[in-house]
């Protein structure tokens, strides 16, 4: 398992003045580079006998790539039979690829992916008293994974997004808060969970997670200063509320400029404020509140101002409920390229995106992200072609 700074190094960066970033070589090579043994030279997938001088020095070992693949796939060693199968290999890369194809389908794959989706929202428990599950979500995402189904179902279905795994199996179940299912957008046990004054806390779930960066998440090419910082967004200033009259002055700019974050966050929050603490919607009731005198229920106008209740996921992606709001997600290649580094990180065994700054620049992952969008969105594609590639297999 392997995390480290050999990715700055092809990026041509000077390793004194980098911060831990995981990967590798920077590149990832789908499928592997080679089918020799051991010990032959080393050739990238063109053929290129010069490539990566980081990845060029290093030698393939199916053996230790099997071992720490099945370790992370299914909590296991590989049998004796299959490390001697390995041994006897005519083919020793066909036959790597084989078992991960074989550990991908084992039922302890499942429970795997349970476990880390559970890490991954943060989140995990049966229900208690008032309080929904908070196992559903982390379910309804390792069942869309194992199924084999677009990751983009984790923002755009409408049925089936509370699911419970029992006996090795998936049994499907809808949940029942009432709200307008959109994916694990809509999940009981994740709203409850990040419930918070004016749905803020949720919306910055959504964004960390699923498309690995904080806010603020726009920027315009002519920032303009304002009192005694800078305006950044490609809102315009006045699109969100401000002013001596506002119960929040969101246009604050005496010592930073509270809107560059909150230009995004404003336009998001509300379609999520009809959720109360345990989870469950109200049609047309807001539900959370706004942290000023009296703590008092939030009203629309406490967001965006009058004659500018227009809601988006970003600046150029309006949407009008929560379904479009997973319809603008699914669209958004931020958060396809995030479900790829998110799933290089668990490979690699490295830390988190956001909260440990374990980021994986672009050159990284570039094809496998492009492999996944062009394939139907298959998360277990992914997490296959991490384990076959270059990076992975070489030590």
């Amino acid at each position: 398992m392997r995390c480290d700074n050999r990715v700055l190094a092809a990026l041509g960066i000077v390793l004194a003045f980098a911060v831990a970033t995981c990967g590798n070589d920077g590149r990832a090579t789908l499928g592997g580079s080679l089918t020799k043994n051991q010990g032959e030279p080393n050739t990238n997938n063109s053929g290129d006998m010069t490539g990566n001088p980081n990845l060029d020095q290093r030698q393939i070992n199916y053996g230790e790539a099997l071992r720490t693949a099945s370790l992370k796939l299914v909590g296991a060693l590989p049998s004796l039979d299959d490390i001697k199968g390995l041994e006897a290999a005519a083919n020793q890369k066909t036959y790597y690829e084989q078992k991960i194809d074989a550990l991908l389908a084992d039922p302890r794959f499942t429970s795997k992916q349970i476990q880390w989706w559970h890490d991954t929202l943060k989140t995990g428990g049966p229900a208690l008293g008032m309080k929904p599950s908070f196992d559903t979500a982390a379910t309804f995402a390792a069942m869309v994974v194992v199924q084999d189904r677009p990751y983009t179902d984790l923002f755009t279905a409408f049925t089936g997004t509370c699911p419970r795994y029992e006996n090795d199996q998936f049994h499907d179940a809808s949940c029942t808060n009432n709200a307008p299912t959109a994916g694990i957008l809509t999940d009981p046990g994740l709203m409850a969970q990040y419930a918070g004054n004016m749905a803020f806390r949720r919306v910055r779930f959504i964004q960390e997670t699923f498309a690995c960066s904080k806010f603020p998440t726009e920027f315009s090419q002519n920032p303009q200063q304002m009192g005694l910082g800078t305006y950044t967004s490609s809102w315009p200033f006045t699109s969100i509320t401000g002013g001596a009259q506002a119960r929040i002055d969101f246009q604050d700019t005496r010592a930073v400029v509270c809107a560059n974050c909150h230009m995004t966050l404003n336009h998001i929050a509300p379609l999520f404020a009809y959720f109360n603490d345990n989870g469950m919607y109200t049609v047309g009731q807001i539900q959370v509140k706004t942290p000023s005198q009296g703590n008092p229920t939030s009203q629309l106008a406490d967001w965006l101002p009058q004659g500018q209740q227009n809601l988006a996921w970003r600046y150029n992606a309006p949407v009008t409920n929560i379904p479009s709001l997973g319809q603008a997600i699914a669209k958004d290649q931020a958060v396809a390229q995030c479900a790829v580094n998110r799933i290089w990180n668990w490979v690699f065994s490295c830390g988190d995106i956001v909260n440990d700054l374990a980021t994986v620049p672009s050159l990284v992952t570039d094809p496998i992200v492009q492999d996944f969008t062009q394939n139907g969105y298959k998360l277990k594609r992914v997490i296959r072609n991490v384990f076959t590639t270059d990076d992975f297999v070489k030590f």
